[in-house]
Order: structure tokens, then sequence, then C-alpha cells
């Protein structure tokens, strides 16, 4: 089950860790049993076999950021005053823009590229995978955010993004590979609550990061992330489970 079928040109093996980005990040990928994989960056600290993973916390002086100069139709520049963090290089880069407010309202970009801005309220230039069908003016506002796939962390006891899958073995902090995130795999178990096989779902521990759960009627707004297919009647041990995250 080490290589991928049918959904991408193979670049890497889906147990093998690469310095350099072999696939689009986020882009899925079929093994011959119908399981599901996409392709991630580790962030800032190392994977973990069997973790549940979020995309990285957003930073939100990243929204709501004032266009810097009119926009015309058909541009794919888009100069943007940034609101109090600076930008690095290809920092932004397959992440995403919106026109969050007044002219223009509502397009939705890729990022392409960026210039790089030291100053924390200097001018940045996003160029954006497509023309703008509605021209920006100065009082549009825009929001960014990173591709949802780089610098993925532990799932943390309170969530700050998404779950985007599973880790398939320990990745090196920065380095590029694939991760679960639908199908049969194993994840690391917090048992806190029941020692019976789940029918109700398995979510995000709250109690210990990185780490599924059953389903409880008294958490509020539970994440499903899948099902479970085994009894584990001992907290942190990896269990059987089918994911549903995408």
């Amino acid at each position: 089950m080490g290589n991928l079928a049918g959904a991408v040109s193979i670049g890497q093996d889906l147990y093998d860790e690469s310095s350099v980005q072999l696939h689009n990040l986020g882009q899925l990928g079929l093994d011959t049993f119908g399981n599901r994989y996409r392709y991630v960056q580790a962030g800032g600290t190392a994977l973990v076999t069997g973790h549940l993973l979020q995309e990285p916390a957003e930073d939100t002086n990243y929204r709501s950021m004032v266009v810097q100069a009119a926009v015309a139709i058909n541009a794919t520049e888009i100069p943007v005053t940034l609101g109090g963090t600076a930008v690095t290089a290809d920092q932004f880069k397959d992440g995403e823009l919106v026109v969050e407010s007044s002219t223009g309202i509502g397009q939705h970009f890729r990022i392409l590229s960026h210039t790089v801005q030291t100053s924390t309220t200097g001018t940045c230039t996003f160029t954006v995978d497509r023309a703008v069908k509605i021209a920006l003016t100065t009082s549009s506002q825009v929001s960014v955010r990173l591709n949802s796939y780089d610098g993925v962390v532990d799932f943390p006891t309170t969530p700050t993004g998404r779950p985007i899958g599973v880790a398939l073995y320990a990745q090196t902090i920065a380095y590029y590979g694939w991760v679960q995130s639908g199908g049969d795999a194993v994840a690391l178990y917090d048992n806190q609550t029941n020692s019976a096989a789940d029918e109700s779902g398995i979510i995000p521990s709250r109690d210990v990061a990185g780490s599924v759960t059953v389903n409880l009627e008294t958490l509020a707004a539970p994440v499903h992330i899948g099902f479970g297919k085994e009894q584990v009647s001992v907290d942190s041990t990896m269990g059987f489970v089918y994911l549903t995250i995408d």
C-alpha cells in the first residue's frame, strides 16, 4: 500500500518525505483500496505517527486589509496595505485571497506569488490565478490565508483550525509528504469516555492533543471526522478508524 494509484502522477511515495515540494499542497491521492491522502508540509514541530493534524492557525492581521490602489478588470495583481504583520517570500503561495467587503465583494482567488514586505503596514502585491472580473477600489477590503495544507500541526485541545488528516509517519519539520484524510486508517485514541466500539462517530479530543475520541452528545457542535472500528479500552493507544475528513 506504499504507492498511490490513479489520482496523481506519483512524485513521492506515501511513506517517503522530501525537503523539496513534489506535488501541489493539498493534492488528493488515492491508493488501490480507495483510501484518500493529502499532500502537506509539516509545520514548526515534527509530525507524529497516528496523530490527528490541524491546518495552520490563522493570523487575523491578514483579515480586512485595504486595497492600496485601484485594480482594473482583467488585472491579476492586487496591491494590499498590510494590517500589522509583514510577509516573507512565498509565505502565502498557493493560499487564498477573497474580496471580503465593498466593491468587488465575493471574488475568490488562489495566490500564485506575492512581493516581500518587511514593513508591517507596507504594501504587498499579490499575483492571483485568474483575472479580476469586478474592478476594485481603495474602499475594497481583502483577506488572505495560507493553504490549509501548508504548515500542518498536531490538533490542539483548543482548536484553531479544521482537521486535515492523520500522520502516516514521523515527518520532519518543514518537510513535505502525505497524510491520510479518508478511508481505513489508524489513529491515537484518547479513551476518556467509552471503551466500546464507537457507532456514533469519532471527533478530535479536547483532552489530549493529536488524539481522537468518541463523539459524546454533551460536547457542543463536535467536529465529526470518522468512525471507530474497534474497542479501545486503554488511553493513548492506536485504534482502527474509518476517516471521513475529505
